[in-house]
Parts: C-alpha cells; sequence; structure tokens
C-alpha cells in the first residue's frame, strides 16, 4: 500500500470517529474489514494498490474477498459490515476528490454473501492439474502439483498447506495448524507423502526438520500469491469460470465428500470448521445433486 493511501486512510480513520460520530468499537471494526480488504486486494492483484485499482472495483471481485472470509469462518453479517466499511471509504476518497466515483457504491446490498461455494468440474481440476505438469523446473512442478494435491485432495487452506513444515510430516498422516491455532491430523495416503519426499528430496535447498517444506525459488518461506498467480494464468487461458481459485479446490473437496454421503460431522473435522454451521453451507449444493438424482433415476420420473 503507497503512502498517500496509507495518509487517506487515517484521515478516514479520523472522519468517521470525529464527523461521523460512529462508535469506537464501529471505528475499530470499520479499520479492520478495510485492513483485511487491502490485504486481500493486493495478493489477488499481485500489485500495490493504487487509486485507480478502487475507481474499477467491482463485484467480481468483492466476491472472492468475501468468500475468503466465509472460508475462514466469518459471518455473513460481518461481511455486511465489511461491505458498508469499505463503501464508507470509497465515499471519503470521492468526498475528498481523490477519485471520481466506484462501481462499489452501486451494489445496494450484499446479495452475493449468500452465494453457494461453486466447485469445478473434473475436467477443469484436470486442466489445472496438466498445466502444472507442464512446467519445466521439475521440482516447482512438484511443489505446484503437491500444494494442489492438499487443497484439492484434503480441503487444506493454502495457508494451511504453506504452513507445512518438515516435523508436521509422517508416514501417513500431517499435522495442520488451521485457523486460531488449532491444531488437526489430516490422514494422508503413502503415495503423497512419498511424492513430498520426492519433492525435498529434489528441492536445490536443504531441509532442516523444522523448515517449510514448500519454498520460493529463492529457498524462502513460499508467499500464497505465487500459487494464487499461477491459478489465475490458468485460468485465464483456459477461460475457466471466475470461481477458479485457491479456494475453490477446497470447495470442491468438500463437495465430492458430501456427494459420497460422508457426514457433516466428519467433513467439519477435515476441513478444520469451529463451527458446524459453516461447514452447512454445503448442504444446498449437495442437495441440488440429490434433486438431479432423483429427477433421473426416482419412478415417478420415468
Amino acid at each position: 500500500m503507497n503512502d498517500n493511501l496509507d495518509i487517506h486512510i487515517s484521515k478516514w480513520i479520523s472522519w468517521i470517529q470525529n464527523e461521523k460520530r460512529l462508535s469506537s468499537h464501529t471505528v475499530i471494526s470499520y479499520s479492520s474489514d478495510l485492513k483485511s480488504f487491502f490485504y486481500f486486494l493486493k495478493s489477488h492483484l499481485n500489485k500495490e494498490i493504487k487509486y485507480e485499482i478502487l475507481s474499477k472495483i467491482d463485484e467480481d471481485d468483492l466476491l472472492g474477498w468475501f468468500y475468503n472470509r466465509l472460508n475462514n469462518g466469518t459471518s455473513h453479517r460481518s461481511n455486511a459490515r465489511a461491505l458498508s466499511s469499505l463503501k464508507s471509504f470509497i465515499t471519503f476518497l470521492i468526498k475528498k476528490k481523490v477519485i471520481k466515483g466506484s462501481k462499489i457504491l452501486q451494489i445496494k446490498g450484499p446479495k452475493f454473501l449468500q452465494s453457494l461455494p461453486r466447485p469445478l468440474s473434473k475436467r477443469q481440476i484436470m486442466q489445472i492439474i496438466n498445466e502444472i505438469k507442464s512446467e519445466k523446473i521439475k521440482w516447482i512442478m512438484m511443489r505446484n502439483l503437491s500444494i494442489i494435491i492438499m487443497m484439492w485432495g484434503y480441503g487444506l487452506r493454502i495457508s494451511e498447506v504453506l504452513n507445512i513444515r518438515l516435523k508436521d510430516t509422517s508416514n501417513d498422516e500431517i499435522r495442520i495448524i488451521g485457523k486460531g491455532n488449532k491444531l488437526r491430523i489430516i490422514p494422508v495416503a503413502l503415495e503423497v507423502i512419498s511424492f513430498l519426499k520426492k519433492m525435498t528430496d529434489e528441492c536445490p535447498y536443504s531441509f532442516d526438520f523444522d523448515s517449510f517444506i514448500f519454498i520460493g525459488k529463492k529457498g524462502g518461506k513460499l508467499k500464497p500469491e505465487i500459487i494464487q498467480r499461477k491459478i489465475r494464468d490458468i485460468r485465464k487461458k483456459f477461460i475457466l469460470p471466475e470461481n477458479a481459485t485457491p479456494h475453490s479446490l477446497r470447495h470442491t473437496f468438500a463437495t465430492e465428500l458430501l456427494m459420497n454421503f460422508v457426514d457433516l460431522r466428519s467433513i467439519q473435522e477435515l476441513l478444520g470448521h469451529t463451527s458446524l454451521s459453516t461447514t452447512q453451507k454445503y448442504t444446498s449444493v449437495n442437495s441440488d445433486h440429490l434433486r438431479k438424482v432423483l429427477e433421473e433415476n426416482h419412478p415417478l420420473s420415468k
């Protein structure tokens, strides 16, 4: 975030505090929302946030942010407040003639907050995997493929995957540190564990017991925006839908389990959701599948 934007954020906080007279609690919440948005947007676009970008943000851009927050346990109510926070800041920038306008202000309500997770098809998953396999540097190909497998095959958040250390892996399971430092143990196929070992062996850098296993070209811990940008490039190349993101791989995992009649409590444990209500948003996706099965196979439909 550039210095001028930081200055206007400070002035905006003062404005909502002194002129709009919002409560101290609301000011803290609004500020936190804005910080969350800019952090997401910088990773999403992989560039510094400038004023012209704020003018062009639309509903599609916001959707990824809200899915991200929902994925981390944020409620729909909090997301509705977050939209108000962002609108307030945009209004302030327009008032100060920093920008001329924004499509965000045209959004009458967060109608997309109730949108269901949208899983990817098997064909779309294979397009992503095959493109990743085309990477010429072997250890980077193995690294990226491993990350996709962990998100799609085991439902991990991208942050959880990138936080895996060598000491977290064993012969048939991986220790995952999730949201709020909550620990969960994920059973993993022996083939996957073996592939991770081959990946670290192929890597030009050495690992000790405490090392992160997913690292960048310069040897440091891999940043999530590298994978986000990779999938975004694949999405553009194959004209995949906007929901083709790292988060959608996790959605696909959960939906596949539901479609195979895995119970909701087990899925909650695998995803690391604190509340069952967070997991329950997938049930509507499964209901659509069951409805289709009945329509195609029920005797009365013949």
